[in-house]
């Protein structure tokens, strides 16, 4: 698309915050009100949660090297992700395609990735849902960081129950053995950049990163839009 259609288009179309739906500049993602409020992750990060030092309560075994995000999923944020993947609000992708590219770029200066994997959704949600958010953010992700997109490495077999109504002690067995990687030679050796929306234990990361990691991908970094505060004392 050129720059000229860009304009006409957002002409045509107001651009709006990500986060609210208020009309915006068409050089913004989001309006001063909700700028203020974003409740971005900053200072000293745990590079196993992708949380504050100060807020990681890690445990278990990791089958990805690293994750990152650039948002906890509350306040302002979660509303415009609500929007997102339950009420049709793909414009809300390129604000945050770009805030999730950035924290790449941030967090992986150096790292020479072979390609950007969305974590995998069965069809029936796709159906359900009438688009792959996922996929919409990795492809986004993947265009600004200039590398590929790849959506045939990894496949959900079947449903599982959603892993933010359950327990933080069931999500680690409700993703088992519920990815495939029916090529293992797309992976063998390969520097992978897992895409996801929202991680809220890392099951979902770690349960397809398992995946990649049997076969025998060289390195595995996460990136999701959000991540959910953890509470310490919750088992």
């Amino acid at each position: 698309m050129t720059d000229f259609l860009k304009a006409f288009l957002k002409a045509l179309f107001p651009q709006r915050c990500a986060y609210c739906g208020k009309v915006v500049s068409a050089y913004e993602y989001e309006c001063e009100e909700c700028r203020g409020k974003l409740p971005r992750i900053t200072g000293e990060i745990c590079i196993r949660c992708g949380r504050m030092k100060k807020d990681c309560s890690c445990n278990g075994e990791k089958y990805f090297d690293s994750q990152s995000a650039p948002f906890y999923y509350e306040e302002v944020v979660r509303r415009g992700i609500h929007a997102f993947k339950f009420r049709n609000g793909k414009q809300n992708a390129e604000a945050f395609c770009f805030e999730m590219a950035e924290t790449v770029r941030r967090r992986y200066p150096e790292k020479k990735f072979d390609y950007i994997l969305p974590v995998p959704m069965t069809n029936k949600s796709i159906r359900k849902r009438g688009y792959n958010q996922v996929e919409i953010l990795a492809d986004g992700v993947a265009k600004l960081l200039g590398i590929p997109m790849r959506n045939d490495v990894a496949f959900k077999l079947y449903e599982t129950e959603k892993q933010h109504g359950i327990s933080y002690i069931l999500r680690k067995g409700n993703l088992t053995g519920v990815f495939d990687i029916p090529k293992p030679e797309e992976v063998k050796g390969k520097t992978i950049l897992l895409c996801d929306d929202i991680s809220t234990s890392g099951e979902t990361f770690n349960e397809c990163a398992k995946m990649l990691w049997l076969a025998d991908a060289a390195e595995i970094c996460c990136i999701s839009l959000a991540v959910t505060k953890r509470d310490k004392n919750k088992k």
